[in-house]
């Protein structure tokens, strides 16, 4: 009998008598586990109220304000699709980073809300259920691929509480990460030849929602490995598998179908913004971003040793020396099975990927495949390295303890257990030398500080588990749970170990101290009512103020800007009065015609800037404009009176009449996320400008009848309105929204179709059946 006989014969005791669950623990008794594990590695977050995970400048300043202006539109009953707050106004679908498609975040928005503000707590939540969906979908592919249960809670912890998703703060990020293992669950399914067509709608369904976490890089790299495993899939004894193919191009389509709801509007919004990516100018979409960003965002080599020793890194592959230990073992051991050989190399693609100029894979695909030159952080790739290890792990520690001695005693298993053994006392025997003289010489450097001896002692207790295996002395079972525990020693030693307290008013946060400091200031401002923009000393307020206080100012912490406004003279004196920015927060007035109107308990105070523009008004005359460039500078010439003159380019001009001069009116009623209504009393048709940026999907009515919005200024929206009282209503109605979201909505009936089908028809999904 061979090696894989025996060890395929003795396979079902992965599930006997010493592996499975008491019998009277009900199906979902594993993944309750998990979920108990995960809430209990996270304490501090879950069990205190003293530690938090963002204090950081981009999560803080940025991501925490997109999501507090969100909460506030939903618990009005309002979806939010415009963000009104910064740079006269920016598409939150289009943005993408916001979130604003993502079904995980529209529950944590419709969460109870404290004193006005998102929950800390409910944040916290958000943060820990995250990881153990990634936990849960690992957990289940490791089920599927024939681990046992409590190797499987091992894999699902590596992925979940490990490497790219527990160590990225970003929530855009990660939870574009979450659904990889979900997605490869059911592409694994179709090479095994189980359902086919429904597993491939299901595989790319799950891919495709990941797209909708509203950042590409997690989700392009996890497409381009799944794309890699479906042309080895179709590469057959040296012909390709049409069949394959098809199914290839159904899943892929289902894909773009469920990501629709956030890619339309980012494809829209992409290509008309600039969108800063480390140059030295923003760069517009068309522009391919210089290899010199990439280098400068790649995991360095040295980033390696990330691997099994807590070593910074801004993008940590941290799994630790048993999950690293049980990796190793389970390629080997299990390398003439092909999941195990497809998963050791999408760990090896992810990682080659990552090193970017380090590694050639990288420059060839930022070569010659679209997109890859978006995604400037090739380091996000260690997403794929981890879903290709910590399956791995789940499928050597299996291998490892639950192959039975008649094979043990015969074959490699009794080569390899030895080698691993003296392998890790010599490591961990380095470790403890290591330190005693970095001790003892007083040296503290980067790499080595008191998490080294856990390292060492983790490699330590694995060699005992070995060990104790290989005498006899320990069970499938014990040692199985005694190897998870050694995970979780080891990951708790980076993951959150550096996690800030904040104690009971933000004092240990600085960073998110500064945003509950001037809640005075926007107080004031709300109460003034005159719509008037806000601009700040962005070094005295370094977040996004307008969208955590509901205050519409005219900067804000993006990543991009529509390209029409950004192509204005925006930070020219004479431009920004025509903007109405009307008030400055800051320490000192930054120009003498400033005045003093409020002075902020935080030492901010609140300048006023006479003789600024209204937000809307009306003019009767229209000056042609050559080009986009001729308009701008138009527009910034001191001596032209845009009171009176609309600038539109092009032959295309508005007939409007000439009166005299009487008062005329142009008052806003309403300005919200979607909707903005005015009131307007003309002498005679004239063009009522709004200064709020031109953008496709707004719609606008004039007493409840259709009318035209023309882009005036270069970058604001104009309406032609008749003489006399009128009712005008701009109402944002994106197509790439409304058409995104349909295809979304489809593709999540056709993949509720699948999941029936191949419960009905094939193979039981179930990934808890006994």
């Amino acid at each position: 009998m061979s090696l894989m006989q025996l060890a395929q014969n003795h396979q079902p005791d992965l599930n006997g008598p010493e592996s499975r669950p008491h019998p009277a623990l009900p199906r979902w008794a594993m993944p309750l586990i998990l979920l108990a594990i995960v809430i209990l590695f996270h304490w501090k977050l879950t069990l205190t109220d003293q530690f938090t995970w963002l204090e950081d400048p981009d999560r803080a300043n940025q991501v925490l304000p997109w999501f507090q202006f969100q909460a506030i539109q939903w618990h009005g009953f309002r979806i939010p699709a415009w963000d009104p707050n910064g740079w006269t106004g920016q598409p939150l679908f289009g943005q993408g980073q916001p979130g604003a498609a993502y079904p995980l975040n529209w529950l944590m928005f419709l969460m109870p809300m404290q004193n006005g503000h998102i929950n800390m707590a409910v944040l916290n939540w958000y943060f820990v259920l995250l990881r153990y969906i990634a936990a849960l979908g690992c957990y289940l592919l490791c089920r599927d691929l024939k681990c046992s249960r409590w190797a499987s809670i091992l894999g699902g912890c590596v992925f979940g509480l490990g490497g790219f998703v527990a160590n990225t703060g970003w929530p855009q990020m990660v939870n574009g990460a979450i659904w990889a293992p979900y997605a490869f669950l059911f592409l694994f399914r179709v090479d095994r030849g189980e359902n086919r067509v429904a597993n491939s709608l299901l595989s790319g369904f799950f891919l495709g929602f990941a797209w909708l976490s509203g950042h590409h890089q997690a989700p392009l790299f996890l497409t381009l490995a799944a794309i890699a495993l479906w042309l080895r899939m179709a590469w057959r004894e040296a012909r390709i598998d049409i069949s394959i193919v098809r199914l290839a191009a159904l899943s892929l389509a289902i894909a773009l179908m469920a990501g629709a709801f956030q890619t339309f509007p980012m494809a829209e919004y992409g290509n008309r913004s600039v969108r800063w990516v480390g140059t030295p100018e923003p760069l517009q979409f068309q522009e391919t971003t210089p290899y010199y960003v990439h280098e400068q965002y790649s995991l360095k080599p040295l980033s390696l040793l990330s691997v099994f020793l807590a070593v910074p890194s801004q993008w940590n592959p941290f799994i630790g020396i048993v999950a690293l230990l049980f990796v190793v073992l389970g390629a080997l051991l299990a390398w003439r099975e092909r999941h195990a050989r497809w998963l050791a190399f999408v760990a090896g693609g992810g990682m080659l990927f990552a090193l970017g100029p380090n590694g050639f894979l990288h420059g060839l695909l930022y070569s010659i495949v679209p997109m890859v030159e978006k995604s400037r952080s090739s380091a996000a790739a260690i997403i794929v390295f981890a879903l290709g290890v910590s399956p791995l792990a789940a499928i050597g520690l299996d291998r490892v303890l639950q192959t039975g001695k008649e094979v043990l005693a015969r074959n490699e298993y009794d080569v390899w257990l030895p080698r691993a053994i003296r392998i890790l006392c010599a490591f961990a025997g380095v470790l403890i030398l290591a330190s005693i003289f970095f001790f003892a010489a007083g040296v503290n450097p980067a790499i080595v500080d008191n998490r080294m001896l856990i390292t060492a002692i983790a490699a330590l207790c694995a060699a005992g588990l070995l060990a104790g295996w290989r005498a006899g002395s320990i069970s499938a079972r014990g040692g199985a749970i005694f190897a998870v525990f050694l995970v979780l020693f080891e990951l708790s030693n980076v993951t959150n170990y550096n996690l800030p307290q904040h104690g009971s008013n933000y004092e240990r946060t600085p960073i998110l101290q500064k945003l509950f400091k001037h809640d005075d200031i926007a107080r004031f401002l709300r109460e003034r009512a005159d719509g008037g923009r806000v601009e700040y000393a962005e070094t005295d307020i370094p977040y996004n103020f307008g969208d955590w206080f509901g205050v519409e100012t005219f900067q804000s912490y993006t990543a991009s800007v529509v390209n029409n406004l950004w192509h204005q003279s925006i930070f020219d004196p004479h431009v920004r009065r025509i903007m109405g920015i009307r008030y400055l927060i800051a320490k000192q007035p930054a120009r003498p015609d400033q005045q003093l109107v409020f002075k902020g308990e935080s030492g901010l105070n609140v300048y006023e800037t006479p003789s600024v523009f209204p937000r809307a008004w009306a003019v009767h005359e229209a000056v042609s404009a050559a080009n986009a460039d001729d308009g701008r500078d138009k527009l910034s010439d001191p001596n032209f009176d845009a009171r009176s003159k609309a600038i539109l380019v092009g032959n295309n001009q508005p007939k409007l009449d000439t009166c005299p001069a009487v008062a005329e009116t142009v008052a806003m009623t309403v300005h919200g996320a979607n909707r903005v209504a005015m009131q307007a009393k003309l002498a005679c048709t004239g063009l009522v400008i709004l200064t709020d940026t031109y953008y496709p999907g707004w719609k606008a009515t004039v007493d409840g009848q259709s009318a035209n919005i023309l882009e005036v200024d270069g970058a604001f929206r104009g309406i032609v309105v008749p003489a006399g009282d009128h009712t005008l209503e701009m109402k944002y109605r994106p197509t790439s929204v409304m058409a995104g979201g349909l295809l979304t909505l489809l593709a999540s009936f056709v993949a509720a179709g699948a999941w029936v089908k191949s419960n009905t028809f094939g193979r039981s999904l179930d990934p808890f059946r006994r």
